[in-house]
């Protein structure tokens, strides 16, 4: 008798969307020629877009769930979605990544054959009108080389274990609803569900081949604001500043020393100089985040990209974590 073919798990792929007409006008159609035999549905929640998305994701039969600009928030909507949806695989596309190919869905589900895979997320390309130092940046963080990643017996953790990004990822529902992410941080969201994953004994694995064009130049000031809103968000993760962890100083030092060596063997020294102005504005920006619940408010919401979003009860800033 002949084998009946597996098929493979359904898939939600959830959209946080806010004026992404343009980008979903090509991400869209891609979606809707993937490769994937199993079964697909969306999940959109826009946070108050005006320029026609919701009327785009209608028109294509799409239930869009709309909330407040004011109410959202990285992992409080993400956690929200989550839970509008049916399918066993959560993928999450930021709405203006577009997927390069008509095969991203199922490289990116593919690693679940494994039981013991937790959470899976793909490379982000930077598109051609993006500087040297973004691009390099997004090479660096994305390469082309496959992980996969676990904790070893004895194995000490660290903070670059732990990366991950919802712009390009998926994970297993009943995963995401014994961790969900957290609501108390300004951002890094991802960062703390991939540590709960490997703490817990499973696998994150990274896969290239599930690529999506997404990425956008930073301002030095909005380099230092993200690099504030991870200071603070990881330390209250417990991720930075904790003693069981590896430092995030080998980390950040790695980085500087690879940034320069790129530029510098390229003759590209202005590239190299303006790469450690970078690095120092958001080793400082980490810095003053890990101590933020310490600063006042009002200082807190001036520096942050994101704090300002969110209401007192939600960002933890009456008092110290």
């Amino acid at each position: 008798m002949q084998e009946r073919k597996q098929m493979p798990p359904s898939v939600s792929i959830i959209l946080v969307v806010k004026n992404e007409l343009a980008s979903l006008q090509k991400s869209i159609p891609i979606i809707e020629q993937q490769t994937y035999d199993g079964a697909i549905e969306y999940v959109c929640v826009d946070s108050g877009s005006t320029d026609g998305t919701v009327e785009f994701m209608r028109e294509r039969g799409v239930e869009v769930h709309c909330i407040p600009p004011a109410s959202f928030h990285h992992g409080r909507t993400r956690n929200r979605a989550a839970s509008l949806a049916k399918h066993e695989i959560l993928v999450y596309l930021s709405g203006d990544a577009i997927p390069t190919d008509h095969a991203w869905l199922r490289r990116l589900v593919e690693p679940f054959q494994d039981a013991a895979v937790g959470a899976a997320y793909g490379r982000q390309l930077a598109p051609d009108t993006i500087g040297p130092l973004r691009r390099y940046a997004m090479a660096y963080e994305y390469p082309t080389e496959p992980q996969v990643r676990e904790l070893a017996a004895g194995m000490k953790p660290h903070l670059g274990l732990f990366r991950m990004s919802n712009a390009n990822s998926a994970i297993r529902s009943g995963v995401w609803e014994r961790f969900r992410f957290n609501e108390t941080v300004v951002t890094s969201e991802d960062v703390g569900m991939c540590r709960d994953i490997l703490m817990h004994g499973m696998k994150v694995v990274y896969v290239p081949e599930a690529a999506v064009y997404h990425c956008h130049e930073k301002s030095l000031w909005y380099e230092f604001q993200k690099a504030f809103d991870s200071g603070i968000s990881l330390r209250r993760l417990g991720i930075l500043g904790n003693p069981a962890y590896g430092s995030e100083f080998g980390y950040g030092w790695r980085r500087v020393r690879n940034d320069w060596a790129h530029f510098a063997g390229q003759k590209a020294y202005s590239c190299a100089v303006i790469s450690l102005v970078v690095s120092g504005v958001k080793w400082a920006g980490v810095q003053i985040g890990k101590r933020g619940d310490s600063l006042p408010r009002w200082l807190t919401g001036r520096i942050s990209a994101g704090i300002e979003k969110m209401t007192e009860e939600q960002s933890g800033l009456s008092g110290n974590d």
